[in-house]
């Protein structure tokens, strides 16, 4: 990861695993944290695991608009709606601050040094989201009409995160499909490893993920990596708020993709499941304003952010060596 250099294992080690009966009673510090807000009648919040709807309808039910989720080095959250866009915050520093400003931060804790909301998304693909194409048009589906939709936190510490979005009865190029996204941050970690299940009759289907564009951008791309490093308002308040420097990176499976065609909002990959219907792919979101980045180029942030991103799809193997 480009924040957290150290976090990374390169090449072969080993270790020991020692097994025992005994109970664990160590205690872990939580390096990570998931959250996710359902609103009362009486406007105040209830902490919620699980979330589910029929309808469009659970944008505005949710404090923050659906599950979010952070290591120390970024958090992301997940909007609870047809567009199911990923969005982003910056971290300063390496900390958790969602529990202290549950994704808005006040003013005394901007002076503090908490980090804060860094994207304006729009339409676009924000960062790392699975859509669906449509290449008449060229240019991106939302999941509008469909069955159910559920978001789910499936893990919360101390080391990773694990939180679902799922959509049934997605009908989708004239098929009938479950999509089940499953996004996994560890700590020490901005980059979020993204597995896409796909059920149903899936063969055929052309889905699309990428980055957005953002003013002043620049872009790297070579056969399964696209990083862009740009600048935008993160809120609509142009006065309180000022233009940041965000870079975005997506990296894909390379033998999956069947085009690289953009459209008016993103930098994009198409991409068709595997036979077990799967779309598995990593993304990571840098700051211009965090302190580990300070001594950095744009440009090197941009080439960093690419190797990063690259490395973290590079699978992990692990295996036993029997002992005799």
């Amino acid at each position: 990861m480009i924040s957290n250099i150290s976090s990374g294992i390169s090449g072969s080690q080993n270790f020991q695993v020692l097994y025992s009966s005994d109970p664990d009673k160590r205690v872990f510090k939580n390096r990570v944290h998931a959250q996710m807000w359902l609103k009362n009648p009486d406007k105040t919040l209830r902490a919620v695991g699980c979330a589910s709807s029929e309808k469009n309808d659970m944008y505005h039910k949710l404090h923050h608009h659906g599950p979010a989720f952070e290591s120390e080095y970024a958090a992301y959250r997940i909007y609870f709606d047809n567009k199911q866009t990923i969005d982003t915050y910056g971290k300063k520093r390496p900390q958790l601050e969602l529990a202290e400003t549950m994704w808005y931060p006040s003013d005394e804790q901007l002076s503090r040094g908490y980090g804060h909301d860094n994207l304006r998304v729009f339409g676009s693909v924000g960062v790392g989201t699975l859509k669906g194409w449509d290449a008449e048009e060229r240019k991106m589906v939302h999941i509008t009409d469909f069955k159910r939709r559920e978001a789910r936190i499936l893990a919360d510490g101390p080391i990773r995160t694990v939180v679902e979005m799922r959509v049934e009865g997605w009908r989708y190029g004239g098929r009938e499909i479950t999509m089940t996204s499953r996004y996994i941050l560890y700590a020490g970690h901005g980059d979020v490893q993204v597995e896409n299940r796909i059920e149903g009759d899936f063969r055929g289907l052309v889905f699309t993920t990428g980055v957005m564009k953002m003013a002043e951008s620049e872009v790297c791309k070579n056969d399964n990596v696209i990083a862009a490093f740009g600048r935008d308002f993160p809120e609509n308040d142009t006065v309180k708020w000022e233009r940041e420097s965000v870079g975005l990176a997506v990296a894909v499976p390379q033998r999956q993709i069947v085009s690289q065609t953009d459209d008016k909002t993103s930098y994009l990959f198409q991409l068709t499941p595997d036979a077990r219907g799967r779309i598995d792919y990593a993304f990571e979101m840098i700051w211009r304003k965090s302190e580990w980045l300070k001594d950095r180029s744009d440009t090197e942030c941009v080439l960093g952010l690419m190797e990063s991103v690259g490395a973290a799809r590079t699978p992990v193997v692990v295996s036993r060596i029997r002992q005799f």
